[in-house]
């Protein structure tokens, strides 16, 4: 731990030395052979010049939450999220829907009397006809709506 504490420490101090070197200033002058000479220290004897440099114009500016930027990707975000949202509920009903006639197509394939109850409370048997049509739809509805 004190090791750890003693990295941190030293990390630290070298980053300040090594920021502050970024800031210095850069001189050049002209020596009596006419060779141009740059420095990041100054000398007595010369006619020096202090070459201050460009501003960067290339780096972008920070992205803050009113940056058009910013919001269309909030935007984008939103609406991805909600379209994910309502796939997952459509993906849901389909497979109870899927469900549904899959349970409908094996009492239909199982075979026997089946009967539908009328409004009154009567009971109606399906013909063999009507059986295999039942069964006919819910096979085509469920390679439809299925996978």
């Amino acid at each position: 731990m004190k090791n750890l504490h003693l990295l941190g420490t030293v990390l630290l101090v070298a980053s300040s030395i090594i920021s502050s070197d970024l800031n210095a200033e850069i001189y050049t002058w002209t020596d009596k052979d006419g060779k141009v000479h740059f420095s990041d220290k100054p000398i007595v004897d010369e006619n020096v010049t202090t070459i201050k440099p460009k501003e960067n114009g290339n780096i972008s500016n920070p992205v803050t939450q009113n940056s058009q930027w910013q919001q269309d990707y909030n935007k984008t975000k939103k609406v991805r999220a909600e379209q994910a949202q309502t796939k997952a509920k459509q993906i849901k009903k389909n497979k109870g829907y899927c469900n549904n006639l899959k349970r409908k197509l094996a009492i239909y394939q199982q075979g026997g009397r089946i009967y539908l109850m009328s409004a009154t409370g009567e009971r109606h048997y399906q013909s063999e006809e009507e059986l295999a049509a039942q069964n006919k739809k819910l096979t085509k509805l469920i390679k439809e709506n299925c996978r």
